[in-house]
């Protein structure tokens, strides 16, 4: 990563333009900051692509839209949509849309959304190729849905307030935990939808709620819920003679709050993003177990390939990621095949109704699933509460599928005697590992020519007492691909295994056959924290697209970190990981000099440093001072936009500065409005001050935006340079252990490490010991610059010092397997 890209702006004109140039687009064919005016019905906003290459000077025919973001920015589908529909909604259609942090470039098709390997040389396309193969109709209709998406995000921001809203009465009221609260809220929700679709006229009205309860003791929507229950149409969805477990002044609540919002005019990907956003905010701790991270669902999927009319199972389905998103993919297949409607809806239907199945064991996450897909565009009516190792009678049945998608249970052991000996891989087994089992069951579930896509636990791949498993799986399919998964992907979620994917085709005739070569590949970044929070530099778009080509006979791109092997015994793509013959003796040579010249320039500050420390303090007066007497707080604020991307600042901590964290759309922001940062002042976190949070605004970050969390000081007396050293010196003061010890004891709140707060009047009350004389205060923080400079190299220098350690040793002969 180039360490120059501070903002979206530097990845703009360091990153973007630079590579425009090396594929050949000329600057004086780019208009930047291109403002396009979008009207959907009464709402309109502005929007603004970032850059836009025309085939011509003139700028009349565009080429390329290309839409930038911040370099720690994730490239996720919100941004991919963003970028394509900016690049459909100029005067004219951009072909191909462009995606960029700076690390990572991806380019589409505007006009099926379809990703390519890289952005062609512009002498390879022509001047106005979009025109000549689509008719003003469907060029009017691309318009119309890039307008949906764009207002999309508006609509699921809201749609996301208010299920917070229900979800914050809910543990209020009732004191349940999040599990427990979005169990009744489904509940509450689906009598919504439910009555909006199937009840004539609509009970979910407050003025309803109140009349029912005074004039008759019921609650209306306690009522609706129970024909709900018993509705044929939702068999399965809830319990007979369930109830919902909520007092009637929450329940009211709910209603006052989802009044207004007509739910069934509400689209289907507003309701399932905000859904989704839901579950995964809810279930990370409770149910992480049952929830399949995005990128993954969407990696597998992908990676299957799924065709209209395909039936599709997840026998472990949990919250049902895979069978949503297959509904999604296939649902715009249809949308684009030339289809008459007649068709196009005869499939819709199949797709509901006939194609989409599966079973989960635990009651919550069946109906969890159930209410899920519902939410998404339904495809709901196969899911069924039910043991994923066991057969649904005339439903779910070995041999009657094309597709199994699944992410089984790990850690767990099958000992039902009757499942054990229904399995090759259980019999005359008194236990059986539930994945080991779930390999089998994907397998069986299939037809010959069936394809899986499903998470296994590396063990399986690996371990020597595994080779029995290992041989089954070839014996039964022509193994496809194997990737790798980042040991973060799961651990958001509870998980801790070490992970990969697995992708496989059922043999027509089990037998040991030759495989023939196999795509591997190793995702290092899945796009997850360790914490489960999206992380920018996601690599299995990149290996979706080497899959891809390697499955249709093509070359790899080399955007990922993927091969083709030959197999032996084991299966886990690390074992087959190439390594380069030639060693670059000279590259090595010149980093190791590199190296050490750079720790004997932090070993040199180090040592200026130590030089001064025994006369440091000598003869120096300090006056004690309240840092209300020469502090000021500015809190200059700015209006949040809706349509304006915003900067936010952070301070590292142990006195490591500020940085920008993030940068986020306004209508992402909840606060109305922002603190203004401006270079040169002092500024601290307040739920990590006890950290050492505290720092100097950097020059780079002037301009930038922060909440609440992160007051500002400058000094009372005098804005030049003595007030500068002032700051300077009271940074590295309340940096120092015994300050931090003091605002820890100091700081207030009811959770210690996310919501302890140093106030900024507790902040004002300290008194610090100042030096009287200005040029001794200079002396002190000139040598604690330095310090903090040393230290910084010294890290630096170890990190790089660790990289050569490996890297030297990446050179050394590869044992021969």
């Amino acid at each position: 990563m180039n360490e120059d890209y501070q903002s979206e702006e530097d990845v703009k004109v360091k990153f973007l333009l630079p590579y425009l140039a090396e594929r050949g687009y000329e600057l004086e064919c780019c208009d930047f900051e291109k403002t396009i005016e979008v009207q959907e019905g009464t709402r309109r906003k502005s929007i603004f692509a970032d850059v836009v290459v025309y085939s011509t000077p003139q700028k009349t025919t565009p080429l390329l839209c290309c839409e930038t973001k911040g370099p720690d920015e994730v490239l996720d589908r919100i941004a991919r949509e963003q970028a394509i529909s900016y690049a459909r909604l100029l005067p004219k259609i951009a072909p191909l849309a462009l995606l960029t942090n700076g690390h990572q470039v991806q380019v589409f098709h505007a006009l099926d959304k379809m990703r390519i390997e890289t952005l062609p040389h512009r002498d390879s396309l022509a001047d106005d190729f979009l025109t000549a193969v689509l008719s003003a109709q469907v060029r009017e209709e691309l318009r119309t849905e890039a307008k949906h998406e764009l207002f999309i995000v508006d609509d699921v921001q809201t749609f996301k307030r208010l299920l917070k809203s229900c979800h914050d009465e809910i543990r209020n009221n009732e004191g349940y935990d999040p599990a427990e609260a979005f169990d009744e809220l489904s509940k509450v929700l689906f009598c919504k939808m439910y009555e909006e679709k199937h009840g004539g006229t609509n009970r979910f009205k407050l003025l309803v709620f109140d009349q029912t309860l005074e004039s008759l003791g019921m609650n209306i929507v306690q009522q609706i819920f129970k024909e709900t229950c018993e509705d044929f149409r939702y068999q399965g969805l809830f319990v007979p003679g369930q109830k919902i477990n909520l007092q009637d002044r929450t329940i009211r609540k709910i209603v006052q709050l989802f009044e207004s919002t007509d739910l069934s005019l509400t689209a289907f990907d507003v309701k399932g993003e905000a859904f989704e956003y839901f579950l995964g905010d809810t279930f990370t701790g409770g149910l992480g177990q049952y929830f399949t991270p995005r990128n993954v669902v969407q990696f597998i999927t992908d990676a299957v390939d799924l065709k209209i009319g395909e039936k599709i199972v997840d026998p472990f389905c949990g919250t049902g990621g895979f069978l949503i998103h297959a509904f999604e993919v296939v649902s715009e297949k249809i949308r684009f095949q030339d289809f008459a409607e007649s068709e196009k809806e005869k499939w819709r239907l199949a797709l509901s109704n006939e194609t989409l199945y599966g079973t989960d064991w635990a009651q919550r996450t069946s109906q969890t699933c159930k209410m899920n897909m519902v939410v998404h565009g339904d495809g709901s009516a196969g899911i069924i509460k039910h043991h994923g190792l066991t057969d649904v009678p005339n439903i779910i049945k070995e041999g009657s599928f094309k597709v199994c998608l699944t992410n089984p249970p790990f850690g767990s052991l099958e000992n039902d005697p009757e499942i054990l000996k229904k399995y090759e891989l259980g019999k005359g087994r008194k236990s059986q590992d539930r994945v080991i089992l779930a390999v089998e069951r994907a397998l069986r579930l299939v037809e010959p020519g069936g394809r899986i896509g499903m998470v296994v636990i590396d063990g399986i791949l690996n371990n020597a007492s595994m080779k029995y498993v290992r041989d089954y799986i070839r014996r039964h399919a022509w193994i496809r691909g194997v990737v790798s998964l980042s040991p973060e992907t799961f651990e958001g979620y509870g998980g801790r295994s070490a992970t990969s994917v697995l992708l496989l085709e059922r043999k027509a005739k089990p037998k040991d056959e030759s495989q023939s070569s196999i795509f591997m590949a190793i995702a290092r970044n899945t796009g997850y924290a360790p914490n489960g929070d999206p992380m920018p530099g996601n690599e299995l778009p990149d290996i979706l697209l080497d899959y891809l080509a390697h499955k249709n006979g093509k070359p790899l791109s080399g955007l990922s970190h993927s091969w083709i092997a030959d197999l032996n015994e084991r299966l886990d793509a690390a074992y087959y990981e190439p390594h380069d013959s030639a060693p670059d003796i000279d590259g090595a040579t010149s980093h190791a000099i590199q190296t050490v010249a750079e720790f004997e320039e932090a070993l040199a500050t180090a040592l200026q440093v130590r030089e001064a420390i025994p006369n440091l303090l000598s003869d120096i007066e300090f006056d004690s001072i309240r840092l209300g007497n020469i502090l000021i707080e500015v809190s200059e604020r700015a209006t949040v936009e809706n349509s304006e991307i915003y900067r936010m600042l952070g301070v590292r901590w142990h006195g490591e500065g500020t940085f920008i964290r993030e940068e986020r759309l306004g209508q992402e922001i909840k606060d109305q409005s922002l603190r203004k940062v401006a270079r040169d002042r002092l500024v601290y976190n307040r739920l990590f001050a006890f950290k050492g949070s505290f720092a100097m605004v950097a020059e780079a970050h002037h301009g930038a935006c922060a909440s609440n969390e992160f007051p500002m000081f400058i000094a009372k007396s005098d804005p030049g340079e003595p007030g500068q050293i002032l700051l300077r010196y009271l940074v590295h003061f309340m940096n120092s252990p015994r300050s931090l010890l003091i605002v820890d004891a100091a700081s207030s709140g009811s959770t210690k490490t996310s919501r302890n707060r140093f106030m900024q009047a507790m902040f004002l009350r300290m008194t610090v010991d100042v030096p009287k004389v200005g040029a001794d205060m200079a002396r002190i923080v000139n040598v604690m610059d330095a310090a903090l400079d040393a230290s910084k190299r010294a890290r630096a220098v170890a990190e790089d010092a660790r990289r050569l350690h490996e890297y030297v040793g990446s050179l050394l002969p590869v044992v021969q397997r």
